[in-house]
């Protein structure tokens, strides 16, 4: 994480679900260390498999990341976006 989540105000429950993302997308392997598990798509589906909140703090955890430009929501699918597009407060 180029940028730190942790320094945008973000609610618990977005950053929480920023790093579920993150970990589910496998931004962090490095198949230059002989590293074999593949990245996965990550889909609103698997995210609400193992998230343990309430419905409406999923949603308003998306909501608040795709606004302000952290994660993508095409398709059922979320994407981590690159820290320099995000729109800091």
């Amino acid at each position: 994480m180029a940028k730190s989540v942790f320094d945008l105000g973000l609610s618990v429950e977005a950053v929480s679900l920023f790093l579920m993302i993150e970990s589910l997308e496998g931004g962090k392997i490095d198949p230059t260390q002989n590293c074999k598990a593949p990245r996965q798509v990550v889909t609103i589906e698997n995210c609400r498999e193992k998230w343990n909140a309430e419905e409406g703090d999923f949603q308003s955890a998306v909501k608040t990341l795709v606004e302000l430009n952290i994660i993508s929501n095409e398709h059922s699918e979320f994407k981590i976006l690159s820290p320099d597009v995000w729109i800091t407060k």
